[in-house]
């Protein structure tokens, strides 16, 4: 399992998680990639496994990627990140991988 952490640019409003939850409530039902299983917890249409997510304190967002048994989660990881830089890119200061 590898862990994301998004840190945002200083004084945003709102905040990622809130930007995050709109964009997708947005592309649902279009030409996403992501689709909502419930609340932090996204799978991807295409490859096998899911994205669980949430904010920390100070406004990080912090994604756990989790590819089904057996799998490679690169795929899912380059597909997340990606999403993140074409739909909150202005918003975001760095990402981080934490491999565990």
């Amino acid at each position: 399992m590898k862990t994301i952490q998004v840190i945002p640019k200083a004084d945003i409003e709102p905040k990622l998680k809130t930007l995050l939850k709109e964009t997708e409530r947005h592309l649902r039902g279009g030409t996403t990639a992501f689709r909502r299983q419930r609340e932090g917890r996204w799978k991807h249409v295409k490859y096998r496994g899911w994205i669980k997510w949430d904010e920390t304190l100070g406004g990080l967002l912090v994604a756990e990627v989790h590819p089904r048994k057996g799998e490679s989660d690169w795929q899912l990881l380059q597909a997340f990140i990606g999403y993140l830089d074409r739909h909150l890119g202005e918003y975001v200061e760095s990402i981080s991988i934490h491999y565990r």
